[in-house]
């Protein structure tokens, strides 16, 4: 690829600049703010449906972009969408079943699956509910975000216990109060401008007790003693119980461990490598260096040259990119100093810089970095719990493997989401504990396993419950 000097000294293009005169590539790189949660403090908000009563709610992290933040950067990378996809599709299985657990007559546990005409009641409640989309957004707040939140809706006659609908109220728009001296989380907030700071639009729904949420909500509607002993319904007819993924030292919002992949600094070398390809390809040049410049740097440098509207800020920002370019370019400069600010950050343990210098090596030229695309989708990959060979991109020197291996992954992954399936069905016990259906009614995430059979059909379905026995496989 020839070396072409353009004549436009500076190029924008998303996601990358060119610097003409210094045949440099300048690459934008920012950081997820995932402190911990008892280190921000609260909003005060007086929630448009609690009568002028001030409630404060905790954000996320730092500041409370982290929510939408997240879902960008998610998007923004074909491996982390592809591995947030698959895991979500994988935990919701084939949907919801309705079982029946009995002891036969000889002496075992077996389960049955329940058919429309002999649970009426409870299959209405499930197609009232749209349940399958209902799990799948669990699914999909909990795989992001560690964190989900359901509403229970009860009927409107005041002396029922009568649950109605189940809705689940969407995570990143999602926040909680602050704790009491008592260390209980009282309210649940829902507002849609969460990151912009304009909270006039702020629902707050009473939160169900964390360690105890069917006790508490059973005790609301007066089906069991409260906390002082009486037997007295509360009246409140909506309630919000917060799903979780426990991690530890977190306080009010879990923190997904495969958010590291964004602290590690993976998931900003994963995005730079596809942004330097772009580079290489649309201006036919092969750069001497390239320039990392952290997002927040630009924010200051506004800032200290009091540019507050877009064309002082596009103005700023040339400059400071000349200035880059005319450093970089030239023998003239050698020996010169580059000064940059930097801070060390105690929770990741490394400086943070705001601007990284990197000269390409020169056996390093366009149809290179293949190598270090692959392991950084590969640690990608390792940091989401997902193993690159079930979607397509194997590891190491084989690049491929059988089906035997491929199947046996798929199945580990699987039982691997036992928890998560387990925690999304809860709602339907607690639809169960409200509304009296049957003791020995249960419900369960069915999953797609995969068998190879010597008649040469591929794979046959098995929902959990063996066909041949209708036997359950754990021990009775």
């Amino acid at each position: 690829m020839a070396n072409k000097r353009h004549k436009t000294y500076i190029q924008e293009h998303g996601g990358y600049t060119m610097l003409g005169r210094s045949s440099s590539v300048v690459l934008s790189f920012d950081t997820t703010d995932t402190l911990p949660d008892f280190e921000v403090h609260g909003y005060p908000v007086v929630p448009k449906n609690m009568k002028g009563r001030q409630i404060e709610f905790m954000p996320r992290g730092g500041g409370n972009f982290i929510p939408l933040d997240i879902i960008r950067k998610a998007g923004k990378n074909v491996t982390v969408s592809s591995n947030l996809d698959f895991k979500t599709s994988i935990a919701y299985g084939e949907g919801v079943q309705v079982l029946r657990r009995y002891r036969g007559d000889d002496g075992k546990i077996h389960v049955d699956e329940v058919l429309r005409k002999e649970e009426p009641e409870i299959f209405d409640f499930l197609e009232l509910n749209d349940i399958n989309r209902f799990i799948m957004e669990l699914v999909n707040d909990l795989r992001i975000f560690s964190d989900a939140y359901v509403e229970y809706i009860f009927d409107r006659d005041k002396e029922s216990h009568r649950l109605v609908q189940l809705r689940s109220r969407e995570a990143c728009y999602s926040l909680v109060s602050k704790m009491d001296e008592k260390g209980h989380i009282q309210y649940h907030g829902y507002c849609d401008d969460w990151a912009r700071h304009s909270m006039t639009e702020t629902i707050a729904t009473p939160l169900l007790d964390r360690n105890f949420p069917l006790y508490d909500l059973k005790s609301r509607m007066g089906m069991v003693p409260n906390s002082e002993g009486l037997l007295k319904a509360t009246g409140e007819r909506r309630l919000i119980q917060m799903l979780s993924l426990p991690t530890s030292g977190r306080f009010y919002y879990a923190h997904p461990y495969w958010w590291s992949i964004f602290d590690s600094g993976w998931y900003d070398f994963s995005n730079s490598i596809i942004n330097f390809k772009k580079a290489l390809i649309h201006n036919e040049m092969v750069p001497r260096h390239i320039v990392y410049v952290k997002d927040s740097f630009y924010e200051r440098l506004y800032k200290d040259n009091a540019a507050d509207t877009d064309e002082k800020k596009k103005a700023v920002r040339k400059k400071f990119l000349n200035d880059l370019d005319s450093f970089l370019a030239g023998e003239e400069n050698a020996g010169t100093s580059l000064i940059s600010r930097f801070e060390y950050n105690q929770m990741k343990g490394g400086e943070m810089k705001d601007i990284i210098i990197e000269e390409i090596d020169e056996r390093k030229k366009g149809g290179d970095y293949i190598e270090d695309s692959e392991e950084s989708s590969n640690v990608l990959c390792y940091g989401m719990g997902v193993h690159s060979s079930i979607l397509g991109n194997s590891p190491g020197k084989s690049k491929s493997i059988n089906g035997t291996e491929a199947r046996e992954l798929f199945m580990i992954q699987q039982a691997l989401s036992k928890y998560l399936q387990q925690l999304v069905v809860q709602p339907l016990y607690y639809a169960k504990a409200m509304n009296e259906w049957p003791e020995d009614i249960e419900f369960s995430i069915a999953n797609l396993q995969l068998t190879v059979l010597d008649a040469n059909s591929g794979a046959v379905k098995q929902k959990g419950i063996k066909p041949e026995t209708n036997q359950d496989t754990r021990d009775s």
